[in-house]
C-alpha cells in the first residue's frame, strides 16, 4: 500500500511539472527594464552562446568558456529583465563572471512585485557563478550598480510548471481561470514579511539619532530588519529601535528599514525619512564696522597689468578648458588705461544646468597686491563670482551679474592674495578674458599666505633616469607567463588589497577574517593561493622591475564582508574623505606590504601575518608601489570617485603617515615608514589632467607639516578614442593623430618647474584588434590589424620617450578575449590567458626593446618631408646609436630612398626591421655615403643603428 502511495504521489507531481532541466533562453527574451541601460550596448551577448552549456555548470569552474562577454561600459546604470515566457519551477540560476567588479542583485516576479532573489559582488573573474534557489516565477531581474560588469553568459535551470499562468508584471493584464491542479509537495517557505511601518527619528543630536519603527508581521516569523543608510545597509537589528551614531553635525542622512524571516525573504521599504544632525552651534555674531578698504600701502607698488599665463589656471571640476580666462591677455590691451581690446575664447564647461556651478583658481605663485580686476562681458547674463583666499578657504570678493555686452567690468579691490577663484554660475555666465591689475609682493598689512614655491633646481631629463629597455612596460597578473612579459623591462602588476587580506567575495573567502588591528596577512600563499614571495623573486631574477597597482577596497571594511570594491577605503561610515586619519587601515597595509618586499627590514613585531606564513622582511624585491587604479573614474558614482583633496589625503596617509603625524592604533603607516627607499606611485588617473596634480600639490603644501608632494611618481592614463570614449566609435586614433607626445610633455614640463625629483609615467595606453571594437586599430592598405596595433604600439612608446616620460607601461600583455568587440578585450600583445600566443606587436616591442637596450633619447632630426619623423637614441655607455625613422601617417604612406643624414662620425650603419616571429629583428648593412645612409620608410618605425652618433 506504502509503495502504491508513493507511485501515486509522484504520478501527482508529475502532472504538474517536468524534471528539472536547462530552461532554454534567447536574445529576445532580455531586455532593459524601463529603459534602465544603455540600448546602444546590446544584450545579446548575455544569452547567445547557450549551445555551450550542458546539462549543468559547476559552481566556481571556468568550463564552459563563452567568447563573447557583455560589458555595460557606459551610459546608464543597467537593470535587465529576463523573461522566461511562462512559469518555471527554478533550482539553479548561473552567471559567467567575464572579469570586473560590481554589485549585482537578482530578484524574481512574485504576484507582480519584485522579490529579491541573492546578491552578488562579482568577484568569481573568468569564472561560473552558480547560485541555488527554490522559487516559482516567469520573470527574472538583474540590477547593477556600476558600469564595471563583464558576464560572458547567462543560464538558468528548472522546469516547467504546467498549466499555470505568467505571474502578473508591472500592469499585469488579468489572468485566465485554470482548473486547480493538485497541490505539489510542500516548498519552503517563500512569503516576505509585511512592510515596517511609521519609520520615526528621536532624540537627534550632532552625531547621533535614534530611530523606531512598527514591527513587521509574517507568516512564520520576523527575524530582524536590516537598516540603510544614504542607500547602503548599515546595521542588522532584531528590534524596532537602534540608535544611530558616528553622524557629522549638520550633515542629512537618508533611513529606510525593510524586515526579514528565517528564510531570508526580505520584505519592501519602509518610507524613507530624512535627518539632519544637529548643527554645530555658531558664535555669536560680532558687529563688523562698515567695510573701508585701506589704502595700499607698499612703497614700492605702482599697480599695472600682471603678467599671468594659462599655466596658473587650476580647474576645480575639469570641465571645459577654464584656461580661456586668462589665454588672450595680449589681445585684451590694457583695460585698466581704456585701451581693451576684444577677446573672444570663452570658457564653456557644458551646455547643462548640471554643469554648474563651475569653478577654477589661478595661482600667483606668491603673494601679490591686486587693486583691480577687469572681466570681458561678451554676451548673454549670469552670476559670475571671484573669491579669494586659498584652495578650499574662500571668502567672497566680487559678484558680477554680466548685464554688459562686449564691455570691460571694472572691479576695485585693495587684497593680497596668492589665489583668485572664478566661478560661472551659469551658463550664460560668459566671459572671454580676466585681466588682473597690481603688484609682484605683498601689501602692508598683508594676510599670512603659504610659503611660495621654491625656486626648482633644473630636472634630469627622463633619459638619465632610465634606458629605454628599462622605460618599456607592460600591464600584466600574477599568472601571467614571465618570459612574455619579457617583451619589455617593467611590469605594472595588478595587485587587489583583497587578495592580501580575507579574500572575501560573496561566493567564499575568509568571511570571518578579524580585520585590523588583528590583521593576518597572507602573501606566501595569498588569500586565492598564489605566492606572491615566488612571483616577485622570479620577476626580479628575470630582470624585470615591478610596480604593484595596490587596487580596491577589502569585504570586511566597516565590520562586514560586503564593502564595495570600488568605494573609498574610509575607516568608518561618514568618515571624513578629506582627513588622512580616514585611511588608517589602507595605511597599514600599505606599510607591511613595503615592509616585506621592501629592502629595509622592520621589527618582527611589527608585522602582521597570519599563522604559517614566511616571517620575511626586507627581501629587497619591490621599488615602487602604486596606490590604487584611476581614482578619478567617474562610472562608479561619487562614493568611488575621489576628488584630487580626498586622493591626496588618503596618499598622504599611505605614503608616509601624513609626515609620520599618524601615531593611533598599530602605528604603522605608510610605505616611508618601512622602507623610506620605496617609491610611492600616484594611483594612474583615467584622465589626462594636470589640474588633477596640481590640486593634489595645492593640498599638500597646505595640509603636510612638511608640505611634500606625497607622491615619487606623477602616474596618467591615455586611450587614443575616436570620439573622446568608447561611445564615439571607431577606429581609433594613432599616437600621432592623438598628440600623445605633446600631451604627455605637459605633464614633463610641469614636473621639470614644480616638482624636479618626481617621476612622471604612462602607466595605461593601447589599442584592440577587434575588427568592430570601439578601441580598434583600422586595417591600412595590406596590414591587417595585427600588424597596425604593432606599429603604434612602436610609435607610442617612442612618442612617449620623445616628450622626456619616465616609464610607459601598455594595457596590457594579454587579451581578455580575442573573440569580444567591447574595448580592452584584445589589446594585448599575446593572446588570452591558456594561450599567450605572441601576437605581431609582441615582436615588435621586443624588438624596440632589444635593439635600443641602454639607449636613451637625445633629440629629433628634421627629416624634410613633413610627414617623416626621425628620433635619435644614444648608448649611455659608448658613442654607438641609432635613428629611428617612420612615416606619421595612417595611409599606407612610403618614402622610397629617403636619405637620412647621420650625425658624428659613424663608420659602420645597419638596418634592423621588424619582422612577424623574430624579437631581434631582421638586421642588414647600409652604405653610408657623404655621411648620409638611404632607407625606404613606411607607417612601421625602421632602426638605423650606428657606431657613432651626435
Amino acid at each position: 500500500m506504502k509503495y502504491k502511495l508513493h507511485i501515486l504521489i509522484c504520478l501527482l507531481f508529475l502532472s504538474i511539472t517536468s524534471f528539472a532541466q536547462k530552461v532554454t533562453i534567447t536574445p529576445s527574451m532580455l531586455s532593459y527594464y524601463q529603459g534602465q541601460g544603455n540600448t546602444y550596448i546590446d544584450l545579446a551577448q548575455l544569452a547567445d552562446e547557450q549551445a555551450l552549456i550542458g546539462t549543468s555548470v559547476s559552481n566556481n569552474s571556468a568550463s564552459p568558456y563563452p567568447s563573447k562577454i557583455w560589458n555595460p561600459s557606459w551610459g546608464a546604470t543597467p537593470t535587465v529583465q529576463l523573461d522566461l515566457g511562462s512559469t518555471y519551477s527554478l533550482s539553479q540560476v548561473a552567471i559567467f563572471d567575464g572579469w570586473n567588479k560590481t554589485d549585482l542583485v537578482v530578484k524574481y516576479n512574485k504576484e507582480g512585485a519584485w522579490v529579491n532573489l541573492f546578491a552578488w559582488d562579482m568577484s568569481y573573474g573568468e569564472k561560473w557563478r552558480v547560485e541555488k534557489v527554490n522559487v516559482q516565477t516567469d520573470k527574472l531581474l538583474f540590477e547593477f550598480a556600476g558600469l564595471s560588469s563583464q558576464i560572458g553568459e547567462i543560464a538558468v535551470f528548472g522546469s516547467a510548471v504546467s498549466g499555470a499562468a505568467p505571474a502578473p508584471g508591472p500592469n499585469p493584464a488579468p489572468a485566465p481561470e485554470v482548473t486547480p491542479a493538485p497541490a505539489p509537495a510542500p516548498v519552503a517557505d517563500q512569503q516576505a514579511p509585511t512592510v515596517p511601518a511609521s519609520l520615526t527619528a528621536g532624540s537627534i543630536t550632532q552625531t547621533s539619532v535614534t530611530l523606531s519603527w512598527s514591527a513587521s508581521t509574517d507568516n512564520t516569523a520576523v527575524t530582524g530588519y536590516d537598516v540603510f543608510r544614504n542607500g547602503s545597509l548599515f546595521s542588522s537589528v532584531t528590534g524596532t529601535t537602534t540608535t544611530i551614531t558616528g553622524l557629522t553635525a549638520g550633515t542629512s542622512y537618508a533611513f529606510k528599514v525593510r524586515a526579514k524571516d528565517a528564510a531570508n525573504n526580505l520584505s519592501g521599504f519602509s518610507k524613507e525619512i530624512t535627518v539632519t544632525a544637529t548643527p554645530v552651534p555658531a558664535p555669536a555674531p560680532v558687529p563688523a564696522p562698515a567695510p573701508t578698504p585701506a589704502p595700499i600701502t607698499n612703497n614700492n607698488c605702482v599697480p599695472a597689468k600682471l603678467a599671468i599665463t594659462p599655466s596658473m589656471i587650476v580647474n576645480e571640476q575639469g570641465k571645459g578648458d577654464a584656461k580661456m580666462l586668462v589665454d588672450e591677455q595680449t589681445l585684451a590691451g590694457l583695460p585698466g588705461q581704456g585701451q581693451g581690446g576684444s577677446p573672444t575664447t570663452v570658457w564653456m564647461p557644458g551646455w547643462n544646468a548640471s554643469d554648474y556651478p563651475a569653478s577654477a583658481y589661478i595661482d600667483l605663485g606668491t603673494a601679490t597686491t591686486i587693486s583691480a580686476i577687469y572681466l570681458r562681458d561678451v554676451n548673454d547674463a549670469g552670476a559670475f563670482t571671484i573669491e579669494t583666499g586659498s584652495p578650499g578657504n574662500w571668502t567672497p570678493l566680487v559678484a558680477d551679474k554680466l548685464t554688459g555686452y562686449l564691455s570691460w567690468n571694472q572691479h576695485n579691490v585693495n587684497i593680497s592674495t596668492r589665489y583668485l577663484r572664478f566661478t560661472r554660475g551659469s551658463v550664460g555666465a560668459n566671459v572671454s578674458e580676466v585681466v588682473i591689475y597690481g603688484c609682484m609682493g605683498a601689501s602692508t598689512p598683508a594676510s599670512p599666505a603659504p610659503a611660495p614655491t621654491p625656486t626648482p633646481t633644473p630636472a634630469m631629463p627622463s633619459s638619465a633616469r632610465f634606458t629605454i629597455d628599462q622605460f618599456m612596460g607592460v600591464n600584466a597578473f600574477v599568472d601571467d607567463p614571465i618570459d612574455k612579459m619579457q617583451a619589455v623591462g617593467f611590469v605594472r602588476e595588478y595587485h587587489d588589497w583583497n587578495w592580501d587580506e580575507g579574500n572575501i567575495w560573496s561566493g567564499g573567502g575568509n568571511h570571518k577574517y578579524p580585520g585590523y588591528p588583528n590583521n593576518q596577512m597572507k602573501w606566501a600563499p595569498s588569500e586565492p593561493g598564489w605566492n606572491f614571495d615566488n612571483f616577485y623573486t622570479n620577476v626580479k631574477n628575470a630582470g624585470l622591475g615591478i610596480s604593484p597597482a595596490i587596487q580596491g577596497s577589502v569585504s570586511w571594511l566597516h565590520g562586514g564582508i560586503s564593502f564595495p570594491y570600488h568605494n573609498k577605503p574610509i575607516d568608518e561610515p561618514g568618515a571624513s574623505t578629506t582627513n588622512p586619519n580616514s585611511y588608517e587601515k589602507k595605511a597599514h597595509h600599505m606599510y607591511q606590504f613595503a615592509a616585506r618586499y621592501g629592502a629595509t627590514p622592520v621589527a618582527d613585531g611589527k608585522l602582521t601575518l597570519a599563522p604559517g606564513q614566511p616571517r620575511h622582511t626586507g627581501m629587497g624585491l619591490i621599488k615602487y608601489i602604486e596606490d590604487w587604479n584611476e581614482q578619478d573614474k567617474n562610472w562608479e558614482g561619487p562614493a568611488a570617485q575621489f576628488s584630487p583633496q580626498e586622493y591626496a589625503a588618503m596618499a598622504s596617509a599611505n605614503y608616509d603617515g601624513h609626515a609620520n603625524t599618524m601615531k593611533q592604533g598599530s602605528g604603522t603607516f605608510g610605505i616611508k615608514n618601512a622602507d623610506p627607499n620605496m617609491k610611492f606611485v600616484m594611483g594612474g588617473i583615467y584622465e589626462l589632467n594636470l589640474d588633477y596634480v596640481k590640486q593634489m600639490k595645492t593640498w599638500f603644501e597646505q595640509n603636510r607639516p612638511d608640505k611634500k608632494f606625497a607622491a615619487d611618481v606623477i602616474n596618467v592614463h591615455t586611450y587614443a578614442w575616436l570620439n573622446n570614449g568608447p561611445g564615439g566609435g571607431g577606429p581609433a586614433k594613432s599616437p600621432e593623430e592623438d598628440s600623445f607626445k605633446e600631451k604627455m610633455k605637459a605633464f614633463v614640463d610641469y614636473r621639470n618647474q614644480h616638482l624636479p625629483g618626481v617621476e612622471v609615467w604612462i602607466s595605461e595606453f593601447g589599442w584592440d584588434t577587434h575588427p568592430t571594437s570601439p578601441l580598434r586599430v583600422p586595417v591600412v592598405g595590406p596590414f591587417d590589424q595585427q600588424e597596425v596595433q604593432g606599429q603604434w604600439m612602436v610609435r607610442a612608446y617612442l612618442a612617449f620617450a620623445a616628450a622626456g616620460v619616465d616609464r610607459a607601461q601598455m594595457y596590457m600583455l594579454r587579451d581578455v578575449n580575442t573573440s569580444d568587440a567591447t574595448h580592452f578585450s584584445n589589446s594585448g600583445l599575446v593572446g588570452p590567458k591558456g594561450s599567450w600566443a605572441p601576437k605581431k606587436s609582441w615582436y615588435y616591442v621586443y624588438t624596440m626593446k632589444n635593439t635600443l637596450k641602454n639607449m636613451v633619447f637625445i633629440g629629433e632630426q628634421a627629416s624634410g618631408n613633413s610627414d617623416v619623423l626621425i628620433y635619435k637614441f644614444k648608448n649611455v655607455n659608448g658613442s654607438n646609436g641609432g635613428y629611428v625613422v617612420w612615416a606619421k601617417t595612417r595611409k599606407n604612406y612610403t618614402v622610397n630612398g629617403l636619405n637620412v643624414t647621420l650625425a658624428g662620425s659613424p663608420t659602420t650603419a645597419t638596418k634592423v626591421e621588424m619582422v612577424n616571429g623574430k624579437t631581434e629583428g631582421v638586421r642588414s648593412s647600409l652604405q653610408i655615403n657623404g655621411g648620409k645612409v638611404s632607407v625606404d620608410v613606411s607607417e612601421r618605425p625602421v632602426f638605423i643603428m650606428v657606431d657613432n652618433i651626435q
